[in-house]
């Protein structure tokens, strides 16, 4: 059965072993394999973990003890953004990144009027996941240059 906490540092390598993890299978032939090893090094290193367990809010789904998937959700500007969702691939489809969506919704502070992320124009796995949980063309963004390959989503916590 699936189960989502808080993150504590204690958790830090179990995160970084699912973006190790997944970064790999998520995104192989939808960037160039610099991409994925650059972003490892940058998001996925110790002290990024670390930070973001911190200084964010960072939830992880397990499975007994394993830990199976994380979500990481930090402020830009004045938004509340969804940094990060990754399961496992030997746990997808069985509910963690669902649970993960729907704690790091109610991690949220009341009154939060939206969530954004941001995603590959290009993974249509994960672009039909967010759109099957209700997440579309944001109203507004954070003055953050994407460039073409990425786009913004957003999901009306306001509903």
């Amino acid at each position: 059965m699936i189960a989502v906490r808080p993150a504590t540092l204690s958790d830090a390598e179990a995160v970084r072993r699912i973006g190790l993890t997944t970064w790999p299978a998520a995104y192989a032939g939808l960037v160039p394999d610099e991409f994925i090893t650059d972003g490892l090094a940058k998001w996925w290193s110790p002290e990024a973990v670390e930070r973001g367990i911190t200084n964010g809010i960072t939830l992880v789904a397990t499975d007994g003890t394993q830990v199976v998937g994380m979500v990481g959700l930090g402020k830009q500007d004045d938004f509340w953004v969804m940094w990060k969702l990754y399961v496992l691939p030997t746990h997808q489809k069985a509910g963690a990144g669902k649970a993960l969506l729907n704690a790091a919704i109610a991690a949220l502070p009341d009154g939060t009027p939206e969530l954004l992320l941001n995603v590959l124009v290009t993974n249509e796995k994960a672009i039909a996941f967010y759109r099957s949980r209700g997440f579309g063309t944001p109203r507004r963004t954070p003055h953050r240059d994407l460039g073409e390959d990425v786009t913004w989503m957003s999901l009306d916590l306001n509903r």
